[in-house]
């Protein structure tokens, strides 16, 4: 079938912008319920598996302290309460084991949320320090198209009975557009020169209903909430790295010491940009030198209490996060991206000038890397969040123009290309064999990081705690 060939959509056929957002911010919604749930579980998990360290260093504290004035035995309180669990666990009702998981997994979860609290103000500074680094202006009143640009904007920000956001212009030949800022109140709608040049009004108002869609759908505010999760699995994972080599914790520590510092720096976003893609490559690490022998190192021995509750819990949370939540979010993403477009839709009453503007719109070659989750249309694939996803943030083109075709707007694709068969049954199984082999792997980490914790840091620790009390 040739692409003249293409069914049209009749009247009865043709989908409402009005059910089109709510079909998409339906799904969105369940999509996101579901990785709501999964990052919660993997962070108490990795909480669980890291908290053996907390609960050794603090008994080991109370036990230093005890010397001088006298303190609770924290090592022979648990020891009693495992044991009176063990002796009657036939009996014990399902609150008593949900007690002792949240008991288990208390200092874990305090470490998990002082974190989360430092990452969210790291975010922030690095979207900041980003902001500074670009040659950003206010539209000039006198340049046509940029005074078109600020009154499309504020058109499509009052349609949406939302607060008008700042308009800046960057200097690229990039066709593109994104939004940027910490919350929806201080929101800015970026544009580039080389978008003002190749849209007319009515294009460049779909442009803007689509960017306004991000901004009343609370995508900003989304956008900040997955980066910090991404970046509290990365911090983990790349701490697990730095343990098992050294040259790596120091080039972690130095950027994290940089970051830390107060104010907006180029090391916040280079953090952040890090974190967020745990198992990629932000820097060619120089070779290391470190122990080549079998025989293991005074250093190596010291550092072994931490491969249980730190080594082997941060592969696992890099694991899970890069193949489970990062493409459990770019899903999430591509159903907000549908749902941008259909907001533009209801804004503008134009389907056709999204879709047309869509044409022209580029990669977003020109722009960084930390705001290309919010552009108009996009490559997961250039870094930033979610750069490490194997499904792309971005819905494929053809994609988004058959939903707006539907809305109403007239298109000519070529017919899709349809996959045999067998690379379908091919690609399934591979798939399942994927799956399998990764929970393999989870549950043989989990074991691991306990058995290694049991061994390696609560051992030593009890040894010590009978010698000081």
């Amino acid at each position: 079938m040739s692409a003249a060939e293409l069914p049209v959509w009749t009247a009865a056929e043709r989908e409402s912008f009005f059910a089109a957002i709510a079909r998409h911010r339906r799904a969105a919604w369940q999509v996101s319920a579901v990785a709501g749930v999964g990052i919660a579980i993997l962070a108490f998990v990795v909480a669980t598996l890291t908290s053996p360290l907390f609960y050794a260093l603090l008994g080991l504290l109370l036990d230093v302290v005890n010397l001088i004035v006298p303190m609770p035995d924290l090592f022979g309180a648990v020891m009693e309460t495992l044991g009176y669990i063990s002796d009657n666990i036939e009996t014990q009702p399902l609150s008593s084991w949900l007690y002792l998981a949240l008991v288990a997994a208390l200092p874990g979860l305090i470490a998990v949320f002082l974190v989360l609290l430092t990452l969210r103000r790291i975010v922030r500074e690095a979207e900041a320090s980003g902001v500074q680094e670009l040659a950003l202006r206010a539209p000039n009143p006198s340049v046509l198209a940029e005074q078109r640009l600020a009154n499309v904007v504020a058109e499509m920000a009052i349609a949406a009975n939302i607060k008008v956001p700042k308009v800046a212009i960057i200097e690229t030949a990039g066709v593109n557009a994104a939004v940027y800022g910490p919350d929806d109140e201080t929101v800015t709608v970026l544009v580039s020169t080389g978008l003002l040049e190749k849209l007319d009004r009515a294009r460049m108002q779909g442009v803007a209903g689509h960017l306004i869609g991000l901004i009343a759908n609370g995508d900003v505010v989304q956008g900040m909430r997955v980066a910090q999760a991404l970046s509290l699995f990365g911090f983990v994972a790349r701490l697990s790295d730095g343990i098992v080599d050294p040259p790596a914790w120091s080039r972690l520590w130095q950027t994290l010491r940089e970051a830390l510092k107060s104010g907006a720096s180029s090391a916040d976003a280079r953090l952040i940009l890090e974190l967020t893609n745990p198992f990629g490559h932000a820097q060619t690490p120089p070779p290391s030198r470190g122990n080549t022998s079998s025989k293991l190192t005074w250093r190596e021995w010291i550092r072994m209490p931490l491969y249980g509750p730190i080594v082997f819990s941060g592969f696992f949370g890099g694991l899970v996060s890069s193949f489970f939540l990062e493409p459990l979010l770019a899903l999430v993403w591509r159903r907000r991206k549908y749902l941008a477009d259909a907001i533009a839709v209801q804004l503008t009453r134009d389907p056709q000038a999204l879709c047309d503007a869509l044409g022209f719109v580029g990669n977003g070659s020109g722009f960084p890397a930390w705001c290309s989750h919010m552009l108009v249309a996009g490559s997961s694939r250039r870094g930033g969040l979610l750069s490490g996803s194997t499904l792309p943030m971005y819905p494929p083109a053809h994609k988004r123009l058959e939903a707006l075709a539907r809305m109403g707007a007239t298109v000519v694709l070529s017919p899709p290309r349809r996959m045999p068969l067998w690379v379908q049954i091919v690609i399934a199984l591979a798939g399942v064999l994927v799956i399998s082999l990764l929970s393999v792997a989870i549950y043989l980490l989990v074991i691991l990081s306990v058995a290694f914790s049991m061994l390696f840091t609560l051992m030593p620790a009890m040894i010590l705690h009978v010698i000081l009390r």
